[in-house]
């Protein structure tokens, strides 16, 4: 067995170990380093210390940029992954146990590449030289390397064919911050588990169509920031902190840089879906409806809308030279025998609303034009929309081709089995056609009777009323098996009612729906996938609801009522009308809403009469938070504020050594006091809080009487430190600096960023700024502050200032030192070489 070297050991285990997945793709022998072939021949004593020597090292990686996760995760399970191997009969058997698993993990490595070679082999009589390329995406997918997928081609004959030319790649974003962004996002998913988050936009709780939504993105940011600073230091806080400086460099400038950012989506998950469509159409030379329904689910899993995720499936199919099944008509020109077009690439634009277009689109540009010219007739007339002639004599319903409409981008899909005569006519179509039985000849029946019209409540659209699901026997009764000659399949219209019902915001009914379609599926296999990708789509929805319903509940119990009507009950309303309050005890959705709206209304009608006195102002100010505790108007008055100190801070010790401390009222009213003790080594003890007046300290040392400071503070808003051995308020800063911690030195500005000299032995530091004075002290409540470790900090080359920030603005910086108990404790005061006037 070799000697252990630390670094050979990260490049080459453990960065294989992460590039596959982690724990649960590996196993003991490959994580301690142990040859497997030599298990029978090591001793106890050997493993022991090799087991010692792997440990240590994990130790030391827990802070590594790169494996502090997986480092974190290995010290975890060390008990349990070390213990089979410290004794030879159960490493013999583990050593068994992991040659199987081995040996079956380089089977599936080959499976797909086998199963795709000995397709073509039948279909072709060899390999084209052509899909060479696709099967080593193919090989790539399963963990293969070039070396041994070429090993595999090599066994059959290579029939020698030009290859494709490739398309070229866009400019977007830098290939390092693509690269920044992603680690960050998928280290929050591994601290975080939960709901996927694969882009900013999804941090943020927003999708891809209104990233151009400036205002919303920058409450949300400024929302998310708040709470990050409520977050227990560690690693969680330091990744949202990075990731929130992503957000404020590209999403809340708006304009060309959200352009450049959802190119930058569109682009990563082109690349991602580029390798699996070649892989798709390889055997077939053709994008079969099932494998299009399941990458258009990849492709909206990875940030897309729908309406996006369509225009990359069609353009890559085009790209490829092949069509998608049922959608033919979506090809490029030169693929139905007209004049050749430019190949599809997506390039940002303002005039979109989800920031990206094709600059090749397929021709169902012509149906959007046609859907445009019938609305804008339709708006002229006061009517209802009518078709276009380019609609009428395409030949395909209204709303084929992809829709910017954000409430059917996540439930608009092509009809189930993807045969080219169900893409005759969508079921939006048919349904502003007047049936409730979308079959695919246009709604009558086979036999020439009509087909049954759609009730009362599919013919209005979702008004935001509550309303349950149809009973039972009510959907049961559908007559779904009587479609016409092309509609022969019963579980078809089941599935697009359900999409009908989903649309208009009714996910339970839908369910149900979706359960008749199960049942009358059978053994279509076809089908079957088609009912159970709906089926998740209904059931992500009526999770979102349950999640939605919690937050609506909680934001009004705790008088967020802005929160509540702009992220919960406005989702509920629009996309789960049919879901009522999991709590059967609790308000209805249409009671919630009206009490929110009528406490936004109340605050804003109180905010509106505030008064001009200071002294009075404050307390108007607090009866509009007790009302709507988020009103940002009356949270920027409070911030306004100044609370008045208290003054003549006297101490004076009793016989028994109890230090009695009072002071005069502050000016402001209903304040509470905190006071606190000057120890030896410059940092201040909190002793305890009151309202009154007074407070005794029986803590104290005996000796000289302690100074103390008395802050006065309401609603989150501080006072000046008034002290005991001064009679007026004074700013901290004044104080003596020894706040037993070595302070920051040398503050100025290069090149746009914050530098300065790094204290010995401080790792992190609190960057403090204020626009309209110099910080007070680092807990000065007027001012803007936030972390920045040294790791940040050499990544950046120094502190970049938030572009939220005015200018100009006075910045201060202050050490940290974090306790063995977790704590973060900041120095009390600036350096005075600590503070600079930023400008930039």
């Amino acid at each position: 067995m070799h000697a252990f070297d630390p670094n050979d050991y990260r490049k080459r285990v453990l960065a294989a170990v992460e590039r596959r997945g982690g724990l649960e793709e590996s196993d003991a022998f490959e994580l301690y380093d142990l040859p497997l072939a030599e298990a029978a021949r090591l001793t106890d004593a050997e493993v022991a210390a090799r087991v010692e020597d792997v440990w240590a090292c994990w130790q030391k990686l827990r802070d590594h940029p790169k494996f502090r996760v997986l480092a974190g995760l290995l010290v975890d399970a060390h008990k349990e992954l070390s213990e089979p191997l410290l004794h030879t009969s159960s490493r013999l058997l583990e050593a068994d146990r992991v040659t199987q698993v081995r040996a079956r993990r380089e089977a599936e490595r080959y499976e797909m590449l086998d199963a795709a070679i000995e397709r073509l082999v039948q279909r072709h009589g060899g390999i084209p030289a052509g899909k060479i390329p696709g099967l080593e995406d193919i090989g790539r997918m399963g963990g293969l390397t070039v070396a041994e997928i070429s090993t595999r081609v090599r066994r059959h004959r290579i029939i020698d064919e030009p290859p494709a030319p490739t398309p070229p790649a866009a400019p977007g974003v830098s290939p390092e911050r693509r690269q920044q962004i992603r680690k960050l996002l998928a280290e929050y998913e591994r601290l975080l588990p939960g709901d996927p988050v694969p882009t900013l936009l999804a941090l943020l709780g927003m999708n891809f169509s209104s990233a151009h939504h400036t205002g919303e993105i920058r409450l949300r940011a400024a929302a998310l920031r708040a709470r990050t600073r409520e977050l227990p230091p560690g690693r969680v806080r330091v990744v949202l902190d990075e990731l929130l400086i992503h957000i404020g460099d590209l999403l809340e400038p708006g304009g060309a840089m959200v352009d450049a950012y959802l190119l930058t989506i569109t682009e990563t998950v082109t690349d991602q879906l580029r390798p699996q469509v070649r892989a798709a159409i390889l055997v077939e030379d053709l994008l079969v409806a099932p494998d299009f329904d399941y990458l258009l689910g990849v492709a909206i899993a990875g940030g897309l809308d729908r309406a996006t995720a369509e225009r990359v499936l069609i353009g890559l199919a085009d790209e490829l030279g092949t069509t998608v099944e049922g959608r033919e008509h979506l090809a490029a020109p030169h693929r139905s025998g007209g004049s050749p077009q430019p190949h599809f690439a997506t390039t940002p634009s303002a005039h979109s609303p989800t920031g990206v277009v094709s600059a090749g689109d397929p021709p169902e540009s012509a149906a959007t034009a046609a859907r445009s010219a019938g609305r804008e007739s339709a708006e002229a007339t006061g009517g209802r929309e009518t078709p276009s002639a380019a609609a009428r004599d395409g030949g395909f319903g209204a709303d084929h081709g992809p829709t910017n409409n954000p409430r059917r981008d996540n439930s608009a899909a092509s009809d189930s089995g993807g045969s080219p005569g169900a893409a005759s006519e969508s079921p939006d179509a048919q349904e502003d056609s007047g049936s409730s039985l979308p079959g695919r000849g246009g709604g009558s029946r086979a036999d020439g009777a009509a087909g049954p019209r759609r009730s009362q409540g599919d013919a209005a659209p979702h008004d935001g009323a509550s309303s349950s699901g149809p009973p039972a026997a009510q959907w049961q009764r559908t007559p779904y098996a009587g479609g016409s000659a092309h509609s022969g399949r019963p579980w078809e219209a089941a599935l697009r009612a359900a999409r009908a019902s989903l649309r208009a915001g009714r996910p339970k009914e839908a369910a149900g729906f979706v359960t008749d379609a199960r049942r009358s599926v059978g053994d279509d296999s076809l089908g079957a996938r088609s009912v159970r990708a709906m089926g998740e789509e209904v059931e992500r929805v009526l999770a979102e609801a349950a999640v939605h319903w919690r937050g609506a509940v909680s934001c009004c119990a705790a008088r967020r009522f802005v929160e509540a009507l702009a992220e919960h009950l406005d989702f509920l309303d629009r996309r789960a009308a049919d879901v009522p309050n999991p709590d059967p005890r609790g308000a209805t959705r249409e009671l919630l809403i009206g009490r929110a709206r009528a406490a936004v209304t109340e605050a804003a009608r109180l905010f509106e009469a505030l008064p001009v006195d200071p002294g009075l102002r404050m307390q108007a100010v607090r009866a509009v938070l007790e009302v709507c505790a988020d009103h940002a108007g009356a949270l920027g008055a409070l911030a306004e504020l100044q609370v008045g100190a208290p003054g003549q801070v006297k101490a004076s010790r009793k016989p028994d050594g109890t230090v009695v401390i009072t002071w005069t009222q502050s000016a402001t009213e209903q304040v509470e006091y905190r006071v606190t003790r000057l120890l030896v080594d410059g940092s201040w003890r909190v002793v305890g809080r009151t309202r009154g007046t007074a407070l005794e300290d029986g803590g104290a040392l005996t000796g000289p009487v302690p100074v103390y400071g008395v802050v006065a503070s309401i609603s989150g808003r501080a006072s000046e430190m008034a002290r005991s051995d001064r009679n007026s308020p004074v700013a901290e800063a004044d104080a003596d600096p020894a706040g037993g911690l070595p302070t920051v030195r040398g503050l100025s500005e290069r090149g746009g960023l914050l530098v300065f000299v790094w204290p010995t032995g401080i790792t992190e530091v609190m960057v403090v700024a204020r626009h309209d004075a110099p910080p007070v002290d680092p807990e000065d409540p007027r001012a803007r502050r936030w972390k920045v470790t040294n790791m940040r900090y050499e990544i950046d080359g120094g502190v970049r200032i938030p572009a939220e920030i005015p200018r100009p603005c006075h910045v201060a910086v202050a050490s940290c030192r974090r306790e063995p108990s977790g704590t973060l404790t900041v120095a009390a005061v600036f350096a005075p070489d600590a503070r600079i006037r930023w400008v930039r």
